[in-house]
């Protein structure tokens, strides 16, 4: 049974049961802060306002999808509704914390409003226009998409999109296998524990620096006027540079771009950059600790304490959901 609320000051709501389960949250917030975190009981949710300025809040419930709405919801994506909330932006602010099954899948969408997200297991999508995000212990695919807002996460599991304008992305202690990333002048860095990745990086003048436990690396990157950095080797000087194990590939050798192929040991690492004048820098980190079934590859609770946090950023999903993604809904 459909049930709506306009919330204009502190109010508390309670949805789900075990016969409707909360499946997908749907939040846009202009200004004000979002929290969402996650509980044990596996069906509910509760809302908790404790402000709201200028309109009302919307809260509307289907039995499956929960959504929190700082503007009128005519059903379009996320991206629509952003663009509403930016034109109406003046005044408008709520303070929203929400409780969720940690199954559940979220879109959280802010103009100025900072984002605190934590402990989901089936993914997420941030999209924010200056807000700061502070993402932490999500499994699943992560799309980001900032514009000037800084972004923090910690402990993320699975494939990640990010796209920036010039906010700074930062990923700590992640194990992403897959990354997509786009930045014009934003810095993205990833620090991450997993010994095999894919990642796919373009940027204008953002540096992209990534740092990772691999054992080989097969590195096709382009820089303009920036540098291109691979585990201690400049590729633009790879004519009078020391070779590295496992030798050079396709390079273009002095000058003042760096462009070319690199290879080296067994590949585990796939780094394709693209970039006008920023930096790539590949970083290689400690080897992870064995996990308790003596498999190299720790998860972020097994991370070796000699890689420090590092920098941020993003692998992809596949590639085909990666790239045809636009940040409006988390796929199942």
């Amino acid at each position: 049974m459909a049930e709506h609320w306009l919330v204009d000051g502190p109010r508390v709501i309670d949805v789900g049961s075990d016969r409707e389960r909360v499946e997908k949250v749907v939040v846009g917030i202009i200004g004000g802060r979002v929290n969402v975190v996650t509980h044990d009981d596996g069906y509910g949710a509760r809302v908790e306002v404790s402000n709201v300025e200028g309109l009302p809040l919307r809260v509307s419930w289907d039995g499956r999808t929960l959504k929190v709405m700082h503007t009128k919801d005519g059903g379009s994506t996320v991206l629509d509704t952003l663009r509403r909330l930016v034109e109406q932006v003046s005044g408008q602010h709520a303070d929203v914390s929400i409780s969720v099954p940690a199954s559940a899948r979220a879109t959280v969408s802010t103009v100025t409003a900072p984002i605190v997200v934590s402990g989901l297991r089936r993914g997420l999508a941030a999209n924010t226009v200056s807000g700061e995000m502070t993402i932490s212990d999500v499994q699943g695919r992560s799309t980001i998409n900032t514009v000037s807002g800084a972004t923090e996460c910690a402990d993320l599991v699975g494939d990640a999109k990010i796209n920036s304008v010039s906010g700074s992305v930062t990923v700590q202690s992640s194990d992403i296998p897959r990354a997509r990333i786009n930045t014009v002048s934003g810095e993205v860095a990833l620090d991450l524990v997993n010994t095999h990745l894919d990642v796919q990086s373009n940027s204008v003048t953002g540096d992209v620096t990534i740092r990772a436990p691999f054992s080989g690396y097969a590195v096709t990157a382009t820089s303009a006027t920036g540098q291109v950095i691979v585990d201690g080797q400049s590729l633009h000087g790879a004519g009078s540079g020391s070779m590295p194990p496992g030798g050079w590939g396709d390079c273009a050798p002095g000058g003042s771009s760096g462009r070319g192929t690199l290879r080296s040991g067994d590949e585990s690492l796939t780094l394709r950059a693209n970039s006008v004048s920023g930096d790539v820098i590949l970083l290689r980190a400690a080897a992870p600790a064995a996990g308790p079934s003596g498999s190299g590859d720790a998860g972020p609770q097994d991370r070796s304490p000699e890689v420090s946090p590092g920098g941020p950023q993003d692998a992809p999903a596949r590639d085909e959901g990666l790239e045809s993604s636009t940040g409006d809904e988390v796929q199942s």
